[in-house]
Parts: C-alpha cells; sequence; structure tokens
C-alpha cells in the first residue's frame, strides 16, 4: 500500500473508533485547560499525559511520533493553543473528531490541500509571555524543503501593514512586527508560495519551506525560550549585544562591565573602575565568567575599559540571588558571559575606530557543511594622549597600552549534540612615573560539550582554565642596586558536569559536580641585576581544591505556584607543604605572640572547610499578569582578595582560606514582584532583599598587605549584613525604550575579635566602604528615524564612606594626626550625564561595507565626582579657613569628555 493510501487509511479507521469509544458526554477540547512543565519528554508520554489527566483520546503510529519531543511549560493553557505550539515544531499535524479526540499524522503524507477544523496558526514565542511585548523582531530563514539550501531573494511580506523582508544569500531575514495576529505571504520565483497565518508573541526564530509548484507546502521550526530560565529565577538581571549597544558609554566604547551599574541592585566601585558592587558586596565576591572561565581582573586603562571585547559579547547574565544550585565559589553575584558562535554563511569582518582604540573581529563558517565556525576578535590602544587631559598629574604623565585576544571554535554535530573550545589572552602595560611599570594580564582557556542523551537527559561538560599574572617593575630612579621585580599570580583549573533529567512533565532535574584547584602565588620578590642590593624572596604557594556536588528539581505545587528546590554540598581544602604559626589564645595574633608551629608536607591537609547551601525559589503567577517571587540560598567563598582600595592601579593579592582565615559565608532571602503592561507599555518590577554575612575581611590600621608573610596579623575577622529595594521600571518597546532604576540600599559591618587591637569602633556596627544608600539611574535610547539613534542616562548615587583625619597635634617635635571612627564622614554624591548620538550603517542588503559613527560625550556638564578626599598642607589664609591643613578632592575626571566613533562591517 502506498503511503498516502496508508495516511487516509489509519484516518478513517481513528475516526471510526472514535465514534465507537464515545459513549456520553466528555469535555471539548475547546473548554479544556492544561498545566504542566513538559521539558524534553517524549511526544507520546504528552499523549499519555492527556488521556490520563484530561479525558483526550490520541490516536496515532508509534513509528511516527517516537523521534519527536516536547519542551515548553503550560500554565492554564487553551488545550488548542498548546497543541498548535507543539506542532509548528515538526512535521506532523493533528485532527480532531467529536471534539475530545485526536488524530495525529504526518503532513507529508497528507494528499489533502485543506484540512477543515485544523488551525494552522504558527505560533511564534512561548504563550505564557503574550502580553509581554508590543513589538517583536522575527529572525528567520527560507529553504528550498526538498534540499534544504537557502533561497536568496525570497520575499515575506505582510499586505496590511504594507512592510516586508527579503532574504539575503544565505537565506536569512528579518522583520519586526507587533505583536499579535499576522497574515505573512512567502514567495520565491519558481516555487509555491502560500500564505501563513502567525500569533506573535515574542521575539523568535522560524524557518519557512517553500517547495516547487507540484509540492505541498511544508512547515515551520520555531525556536523560543530564548535564555532557558527558569520560571522560579528572580534576581537576574540579563543584557544582549543589542541592548549593550545603545548605551551611551565612556569613549564611545560599547562595554558589558559598565552597562550593569545601570541596573539595580549593582553599583560602580568608583570612576573609571570595571568592578562593581552586587548588593553591598565586595567586588572579589562576584565572580565572572567568560565561557565559563573565571576573569579575576576586568578592567583596561586603570578601568577605563572593561576587559571583554563587546564584539565577541552574545548575551550576559548576572545572578544578584536566587542563584540555582549548580553555582557557587562567590557569595554576592554570578556573572555569566556567552561569546558568540561564527555565522554559517560566509566570512565577515566588523571593527571599530575609536580615540583611545581600535578592534577588529571576523568570523564565519571553516568547513563546507557549515558545522564548524569561528569567530577571532583583537584590540589594541593608544591612549597617552587621552589621558594627559585628565586633571590628576599622576595619570595625565603616564604611559598606558593594552591588547586582548578572544577567539572560538564551534562543532556542531548535529542540532542536539556540539562542542565548543573557547580562548582568552590580555595584557595590561602602564607607568604612573618614569621610576616603575606595571604589567598584568588574563589567559583563559575553555572546552565545552553538550550531549543528548535520549529524550529526557543531557548532559554539560566543561573544562576551565584561567591565569591572572601582576608585575611590579621598580627602576628605583636608575639605581640598579635597588631594582627589582614584584609578583603576583594565581592559576585556576576546573572540571564540571551537569546533568538535566526530565524524569516526568512535572519535573526538571539538574545534578552535577564541580572541581576545582587553585594555585595561588601572593608575592614574589625578583632583583633585576646582579649587584640589587634587595634580595630575592618569595611568599608560599597557597595550593588548595574545592569541590561541589548538587542536585535541583523544578516542579509545580498547583497550576500558576512553581518551586525550585535544591542542594549543594561544598567543600575546600587548603594543601601543603606549609608551616602555619600558633598563636597566644589570651592575645592578639602578631609576631611577638607566636607559641608554637605546624609544619605539613607536600599534598598533606593543612585546614578543610565545608557544609550545605540549600536553595530554594518559588514563583506564583496570577491570571492578572502579576509574578510573585521568594529565594532563600546559603553561599560560601573560599578565596577573598586582599586590596587596597585607595589606589586605582591593579595591585591586588590573592589569597585562599587557610588555618586562621574562615571562608565567608551568605545567607541571602529575597521577595519580588512584576507585572508586565503596567502603565501601557511600561513593566514593573521590585525585589526586597536582606543578606547576612559572616567572616568578612577588615585590615587593621596601616595594615602591610604586600609581601606579608604573616597577613593574619594584619586582617581582623568581621560580620555584616545589608538590606535593600530594587524598583524597576522599564519601557522595551516603541520608538522610545529606556528605564529607570532605583535603589536604597545599606550595608553594615562588625569586627569580632576578642580584643582591642582586633576591634574596629569599639565594636559597633558601623558603614561598609560599599555603603551607598542611594542609587538612581536612568536610561533612554529614542529612535530619530531608521537610522539615527539619540541616547542619554543619568546617574545619581550616594557618597561612599570615608574615613578623615580629625585632630593634628605635636608630640617630641612630630605631627602626629588622630583619625576619626572608621568610615566616619561620607563623600560628596557621585553624579553624571552622558548622551550619545549615533547614525546606523546603510541598510541596503547588497552593500558590501557598511558602516556607523557614534559621537558620545560622557560626563556631559563637567562634575568633578571626587575619587577620594585627603588633607594637605598649605599656606594658611582665607581661602583654607586659616588652617594649615586643608581638605582636598581628586577628581579623576571633571571635565565632559567627546569622543567619536566609527563602526564597520564588510
Amino acid at each position: 500500500m502506498k503511503p498516502k493510501h496508508r495516511c487516509i487509511s489509519f484516518i478513517l479507521w481513528a475516526m471510526l473508533a472514535c465514534l465507537i469509544s464515545l459513549g456520553g458526554y466528555a469535555q471539548s477540547i475547546d473548554e479544556i485547560q492544561i498545566s504542566g512543565n513538559f521539558r524534553n519528554v517524549p511526544l507520546s508520554f504528552f499523549f499519555d499525559t492527556l488521556e490520563e489527566q484530561y479525558g483526550v483520546k490520541v490516536y496515532y503510529k508509534r513509528a511516527w511520533v517516537d523521534k519527536y519531543s516536547v519542551n515548553i511549560s503550560f500554565i492554564n493553557n487553551p488545550l488548542s493553543r498548546a497543541l498548535n505550539s507543539i506542532f509548528v515544531s515538526h512535521e506532523l499535524t493533528y485532527e480532531v473528531f467529536q471534539d475530545n479526540s485526536i488524530v495525529v499524522f504526518p503532513r507529508r503524507l497528507d494528499t489533502r490541500s485543506n484540512l477543515e477544523g485544523v488551525d494552522q496558526t504558527l505560533v511564534i514565542g512561548n504563550p505564557i509571555n503574550k502580553g509581554r511585548y508590543k513589538r517583536a523582531l522575527i529572525t528567520g530563514k527560507v529553504i528550498d524543503g526538498k534540499t534544504g539550501d537557502p533561497l536568496p531573494g525570497a520575499v515575506i511580506y505582510n499586505s496590511k501593514l504594507d512592510k516586508g523582508a527579503t532574504t539575503g544569500s544565505g537565506g536569512s531575514f528579518k522583520l519586526e512586527l507587533p505583536t499579535g495576529e499576522h497574515y505573512l505571504s512567502i514567495s520565491f520565483m519558481g516555487f509555491q508560495g502560500y500564505e501563513k497565518q502567525i500569533n506573535l508573541i515574542e521575539p523568535g526564530e522560524v524557518e519557512f519551506e517553500l517547495f516547487e509548484e507540484s509540492h505541498s507546502i511544508g512547515e515551520v521550526l520555531v525556536v523560543a525560550d530564548e535564555f532557558n530560565t527558569s520560571r522560579t529565577q528572580m534576581s537576574m538581571v540579563q543584557m544582549s549585544a543589542k541592548d549593550i549597544k545603545t548605551l551611551p558609554l565612556l569613549m564611545g566604547e560599547r562595554d558589558v562591565m559598565k552597562s550593569i551599574v545601570m541596573l539595580p541592585g549593582i553599583q560602580s566601585v568608583g570612576e573609571l573602575s570595571s568592578g562593581f558592587n552586587v548588593r553591598g558586596g565586595n567586588s572579589d565576591q562576584n565572580l565572572i565568567l567568560l565561557e565559563n572561565s573565571p576573569v579575576f581582573n576586568t578592567s583596561h586603562l586603570f578601568g577605563f575599559i572593561s576587559a571583554i571585547n563587546p564584539d565577541v559579547v552574545e548575551d550576559m547574565r548576572v545572578f544578584k540571588g536566587g542563584l540555582p544550585a549548580r553555582f557557587g565559589e562567590r557569595v554576592s553575584s554570578i556573572m555569566e558571559i556567552e561569546m558568540k558562535d561564527g555565522n554559517e554563511d560566509k566570512v565577515k569582518f566588523y571593527g571599530g575606530l575609536g580615540v583611545i582604540n581600535s578592534r577588529l573581529t571576523f568570523d564565519g563558517p571553516i568547513t563546507k557543511d557549515k558545522k564548524l565556525t569561528f569567530i577571532a576578535a583583537g584590540r589594541m590602544s593608544y591612549t597617552d594622549w587621552v589621558l594627559k587631559q585628565v586633571p590628576d598629574a599622576d595619570i595625565s604623565n603616564s604611559v598606558t597600552n593594552f591588547y586582548d585576544l578572544s577567539g572560538k571554535l564551534s562543532y556542531k554535530f548535529d542540532k542536539n549534540n556540539w562542542l565548543n573550545i573557547a580562548g582568552y589572552s590580555s595584557n595590561d602595560e602602564f607607568s604612573t612615573s618614569s621610576q616603575s611599570i606595571n604589567n598584568y594580564g588574563n589567559t583563559l582557556f575553555n572546552l565545552e560539550s553538550h550531549n543528548k542523551y535520549g529524550e529526557k537527559l543531557n548532559a554539560e561538560l566543561n573544562l576551565s582554565f584561567s591565569q591572572y599574572k601582576f608585575r611590579l617593575t621598580d627602576f628605583a630612579d636608575g639605581k640598579d642596586f635597588e631594582a627589582y621585580y614584584l609578583d603576583n599570580q594565581i592559576q585556576y583549573g576546573s572540571v564540571k558536569y551537569n546533568l538535566i533529567w526530565h524524569p516526568h512533565p512535572q519535573h526538571n532535574i539538574h545534578t552535577g559536580f564541580n572541581g576545582v584547584y587553585y594555585v595561588n602565588s601572593p608575592g614574589e620578590i625578583i632583583p633585576i641585576a646582579e649587584n640589587t642590593v634587595i634580595g630575592q624572596d618569595k611568599l608560599d604557594n597557597e595550593n588548595a581544591f574545592e569541590g561541589a556536588i548538587y542536585i535541583s528539581d523544578e516542579f509545580d505545587i498547583v497550576p500558576g505556584l512553581t518551586a525550585n528546590v535544591g542542594f549543594r554540598y561544598s567543600r575546600f581544602a587548603l594543601l601543603g607543604a606549609k608551616t602555619v604559626l600558633l598563636y597566644d589564645d589570651e592575645k592578639a595574633k602578631s609576631e611577638s605572640t607566636v607559641v608554637d608551629s605546624l609544619v605539613f608536607g607536600d599534598g598533606e591537609i593543612v585546614k578543610s572547610y565545608g557544609g550545605i547551601e540549600p536553595r530554594l525559589a518559588l514563583n506564583w503567577e496570577t491570571d492578572g499578569g502579576f509574578s510573585y517571587k521568594l529565594s532563600y540560598q546559603r553561599t560560601r567563598q573560599y578565596i577573598s582578595q586582599i586590596s587596597n582600595n585607595a589606589v586605582i592601579s591593579p595591585a591586588e593579592i590573592w589569597k585562599t582560606s587557610d588555618y586562621h582565615l574562615e571562608p565567608l559565608i551568605n545567607d541571602q532571602i529575597a521577595l519580588g514582584f512584576q507585572k508586565d503592561n503596567v502603565l501601557r507599555q511600561y513593566t514593573l518590577s521590585t525585589e526586597v532583599y536582606y543578606k547576612q554575612l559572616q567572616n568578612l575581611i577588615e585590615y587593621k590600621n596601616g595594615a602591610q598587605i604586600v609581601m606579608n608573610k604573616h597577613l593574619e596579623t594584619d586582617l581582623i575577622p568581621s560580620d555584616g549584613y545589608s538590606y535593600g529595594v530594587e524598583l524597576s521600571l522599564r519601557k522595551p518597546d516603541g520608538r522610545l525604550t529606556g528605564w529607570l532604576n532605583y535603589t536604597y540600599s545599606r550595608t553594615m559591618r562588625k569586627t569580632t575579635g576578642e580584643f582591642d587591637e582586633e576591634q574596629i569602633n569599639s565594636g559597633k556596627y558601623y558603614p561598609s566602604i560599599y555603603d551607598k544608600p542611594h542609587d538612581l539611574s536612568v536610561v533612554a535610547n529614542y529612535n530619530i528615524s531608521r537610522r539615527w539613534r539619540v541616547s542619554g542616562n543619568f546617574v545619581f548615587i550616594s557618597g561612599r564612606p570615608v574615613t578623615l583625619p580629625e585632630v593634628t597635634y605635636q608630640y617630641a617635635g612630630e605631627t602626629l594626626v588622630y583619625y576619626s571612627d572608621r568610615n566616619k564622614y561620607r563623600m560628596p554624591p557621585y553624579h553624571r550625564f552622558d548622551i550619545s548620538i549615533t547614525f546606523d550603517e546603510n541598510l541596503r542588503r547588497k552593500r558590501m561595507w557598511k558602516g556607523s559613527w557614534t559621537l558620545s560625550v560622557y560626563n556631559l556638564y563637567g562634575r568633578k565626582n571626587p575619587y577620594s578626599v585627603y588633607y594637605r598642607k598649605t599656606i594658611a589664609d582665607g581661602g583654607t579657613d586659616y588652617k594649615s591643613y586643608s581638605l582636598f578632592k581628586l577628581a579623576v575626571i571633571g571635565v565632559p569628555i567627546p569622543s567619536l566613533t566609527y563602526n564597520f562591517t564588510f
């Protein structure tokens, strides 16, 4: 029997079975609403669920459905809409009989030109997000349904809106439309054109198939859920490369690091710094992952530019709280930066020419089958003339340069299995005087594979390596006998394995393990010349292992209420060889109170720590579009940064937990609320959080950081807490887009030492250096026309706390200074307005070279925001209130800084 005759026979048999089996009233499919979390489950399993839970009879041949799966969640969705969203992802279709029975069969075997009663509407996006967007971008391809070859020059047209698009050489197109119902006509010379009804919910990808005149019409492939994030996830912000591109940033450079400080709960460390503080945490409490490899220093040029090339960034996500169980290692935030895959069509070049650096990127396919692609990028600076405009003499007389290289290879075995290899290298060199030169750089490597084992199980393997080096070269005014190198570095190697298992539509399980090995070299002095009087010296290396296992399950408690429960167990061990000093328990730690020592051999465990890190997240979605979320997490951090916050240069030292220094522990709880379409096109969200921190690091007055062999004698243990309220109002669509974010937060600390030498402010709570209660940011982008765009942003942040001298007095012929309590005073508020105007690239598709111009002004009204304050001896007169010591402010940037950037692609 021929295939099409078998199909007709099957349909007739199924219709007869339906008529016989129905013996009473059954609920109509149009009346049925379903709920469930169907994540990578077999299509047959979905059909079984319909029969068991909703009484819907489904007839099909097992061979037709075995290769298909379902990967979508429903909350009180009409069954007809759910079926439509499922069947547009493959070549099966369905027919409804007797109101509550369904026959499923392949489209290719259907000889009828029209299936009466079948809703052929293509749903683009997740129906759960209906109403969230006003406009959405459709990205797709038109291909030959028989051969799979792209069809360049095919037309996709909406006659009602008189708007359309034409496919390029690779058969690709982009078309932005208002969300809702539309009819699209797809046509190509020599092929049978057709009209397709779509329901556009959110941005998504489609693939239209056209056949020669004698062929029937195929269907489409829809890709939704762009970030594949959990519905219970909260305290997460995400930004695409397109979003970052619209921000008016310093020197016209798109910057993935500086962009996130415009988001609620995230603040900049200071002017010209790529570091950031999340909900009051130190900058070292953020784990920044570039393709899953950590970046230990994220800045170029004193923080003028971040170390991540924006041209290779595909997506960025920052988890401020509600961490999934697979994440650990830091207590404040996790930042994931994903690099682009190379395009599959042809090799392309793009880059930019700016006032302080230039960049070039190229990507494309390597093999003819387009399975192997690459992307490679580089940046290089020429900044000396810019720094001469900075009012601080040390910076304006300095010499600086940097470069960074990044690349990625991607091999796709098939749609479910792929392999990525990524690498990154950077180097900075700067000198603030003729006496010294600073060099530092990152080296990263990552290998990641994704494999699918059946319909219910996926696996991800990740191997990472990261190294950060810093070197200070001190020439000692040309005196070789005093010249030396000062080095420190840290190496990080890890293996991570993650399993994603969907044993049931109501359960989505993640489990796996992480293993990290640290080799930390905190300091080494090396003489430059043979006659140098400064001897070689080296602090002991710190070798340590950190491991973790975890499991989490996301499931629906009741329709509309979803939970994610996870447990993570982490363990840390510091390894020998090492000698540990023991101190008198009745006295504060110092070199004079050493009473004994412990000696550990190679590989011996010096000290270990560990514990359970529970995770809980709840999400309740109502029919009115309201979403309420709650999360709790405990996290541990076994490595910290020891740094002098008063300097701009990257003179930081990393320190692992050890015999005396316990790991940092953070407990955080957060409540959140979100409502889309508030005030027409606006989205409103708010979160409230509270953090309790243990084993924080504080420093004694006059603490020595560099080359300190007994660093524990200058560190003070402390605890702390942070709380805050974050409000965000966003307008994502229309000619005018942007957001307004406001955060009120407090961050307090208290030392826990037993002795007077180990207490700050008599053991009372005091503001952390990152305590900045008010934080307001406003970002607006206005599209004047299709090619002209103007952007602006305004920020206002409370001044950070500072410790100042209060009294000077004379003793034994010396002037002595008495300082205030720690962080008793506060610097003036920080505020700034930036603006930019962009002339985008030519819209003609066939034009090979395309370019755009961006003119931007950083600090438009020339605000002199103080980086630090200090006292200096002056002549006593009326200008100094007749005082010989006066307070001065150092503003790193106190003038408007214009820049012009040209970006190109060909």
